[in-house]
């Protein structure tokens, strides 16, 4: 066997492979006896007919291709070990060259390749978040209308009151009979007032006036400046039926009304409370943005080079992830698709660059992590399954096992290497941590799970976002993405 071994730029090696005679004549004979076993073939028994009689039989291409399957993945291997060659994914039979002698040409991935740059030197400054007045003020304004006493009224709805309404809304598709559901809502509660944008801005005009029994239906289009852009310039029919109408009663701030909302001993306990918590959450969503600015910072001055099947792989991933989403809001890929007029390769390229982004960002913050010796132990999974657990009012053991599993304690401490290695660069962009770093100590059992690909925490943008926010615009937390791990090493599919 002859080996020609070409490096290309996109860390991929070409293999071409160059094959004895004889031995392809060995895989073709045992190619045309399998076929025969699975074949009547008039005069001989199954198995026993000669090589002559199966190559009139199945012909030459057919037992070629049959002998490929098996033999084409024994070179693969072959050439491999003999080109010390440590591929990183399923490599690709990507042409038969020639038969007369066989020789095939491969594509193998190599591992992702990631120099970090001058990370070390990076330095970019933190500011804490101050919270002013009217934050408070909005806030204790909110915590109060939660605190109306509602009533049922059989009057026309007004401002300041709630209905209960159905509501149903199509987009009108002038290229398709079929217009398309946008939502589909059955006993919802309505605040009639004009800051009230669900589910479209200015609903509360259409819901004025109407009272126990009406129905109304009216088109929309949607504004150019929506903050959805898939639904800028689109236009939908609403239709609408109230089912109750409800007055609102909203008492003024006390003590007594402080002391209702939770453990707060007056009003200046809570407006505290209430200040403390937004603190914290600005706290949290600053140093989150810093991280993010100082990782792509990283990213910006880091050298990534990987195979395209990585790539791809991405794709696939976010692909998948679109297709979880419009399965909440009850639509498929396909409804999605009829609706942007794209059809499934153009959306496929539209995710490409995002790809490229959440994938080079996580084989720098994996490289990273072997940089600077960063691990994780038992414990810190134990600690982490115990803040989860904090969130669940069921915390029974049978709770627990949903998270106490391999498969979840893996995901898990792939998350806490991603926020230790997030961590790590706020600190050395802080100037905090010297060019020489002790690695961190390790589990005594050895437990530790570091050097690994990570996976990346994605934010949801506009574009992947809902359609429209459900009726308590409940907060979506992000989703992370696939791992990035590499498959068994084989060739795919072969073609001629």
């Amino acid at each position: 066997m002859k080996i020609e071994r070409e490096n290309l730029e996109d860390r991929q090696i070409q293999l071409t492979v160059e094959l004895d005679d004889d031995r392809l004549v060995r895989a073709m004979r045992s190619a045309a006896k399998r076929l025969g076993k699975n074949s009547k073939i008039a005069g001989f028994r199954p198995g026993k007919a000669p090589y002559e009689v199966l190559l009139r039989r199945f012909g030459e291409d057919t037992i070629f291709d049959e002998a490929l399957e098996n033999l084409g993945q024994e070179l693969y291997r072959e050439a491999l070990e003999k080109s010390e060659i440590d591929a990183f994914a399923p490599g690709m039979l990507e042409k038969v060259i020639s038969r007369e002698p066989l020789t095939l040409r491969y594509t193998v991935p190599l591992a992702p390749e990631v120099d970090l740059g001058a990370y070390k030197e990076l330095r970019l400054s933190y500011e804490e978040p101050e919270i002013e007045d009217e934050a408070v003020d909005r806030v204790m304004k909110n915590l109060r209308e939660r605190q109306a006493l509602i009533e049922h009224v059989e009057r026309s709805a007004a401002l300041g009151d709630v209905i209960v309404t159905d509501i149903k809304a199509e987009i009108l598709d002038e290229n398709d009979d079929k217009d398309q559901i946008l939502l589909d809502n059955k006993d919802v509660s309505i605040l009639v007032d004009e800051e009230t944008n669900w589910p479209i801005p200015g609903i509360s005009n259409f819901l004025v006036g109407l009272k126990a029994g009406d129905e109304k239906n009216f088109e929309y289009t949607f504004p150019e400046d929506y903050v959805n852009e898939r639904m800028r310039g689109k236009s939908a029919t609403f239709e609408i039926s109230c089912l109750e109408v409800k007055s609102r009663f909203i008492p003024q701030w006390t003590d007594d009304l402080a002391k209702t909302i939770g453990d707060y001993e007056s009003l200046l306990d809570l407006r505290m409370s209430v200040r403390n918590d937004l603190t914290n959450e600005a706290i949290r969503q600053a140093e989150t943005k810093h991280g993010r600015e100082i990782v792509d910072k990283v990213v910006e001055g880091a050298t990534v080079t990987y195979p395209p099947i990585l790539l791809q792989q991405e794709m696939n991933d976010m692909l998948k992830e679109l297709e979880d989403r419009l399965r909440m809001q009850k639509l498929s890929i396909d409804d999605y698709l009829k609706v942007e007029n794209k059809t499934e390769e153009e959306l496929i390229e539209e995710l490409r660059p995002k790809a490229e982004e959440r994938l080079k960002r996580a084989l720098v913050l994996g490289e990273l992590v072997s940089a600077e010796n960063i691990e994780v132990n038992d414990a810190d999974i134990e600690a982490e399954i115990d803040r989860i657990m904090e969130h669940f009012k069921d915390r029974s053991d049978q709770t627990r096992k949903l998270f106490d599993n391999p498969e979840s304690r893996h995901r898990i401490a792939l998350d806490l290497l991603s926020d230790k290695a997030i961590k790590r660069l706020i600190a050395i962009a802080a100037g905090e941590v010297e060019k020489q770093n002790e690695p961190e100590l390790a589990a005594e059992d050895g437990s530790e799970i570091a050097h690994e690909t990570l996976e990346v925490k994605p934010e949801l943008d506009e574009e992947t976002s809902e359609e429209l926010p459900e009726a308590n615009e409940a907060t979506t937390e992000p989703v992370s993405e696939m791992e990035k791990k590499a498959p068994e090493s084989a060739p795919k599919t072969t073609e001629e």
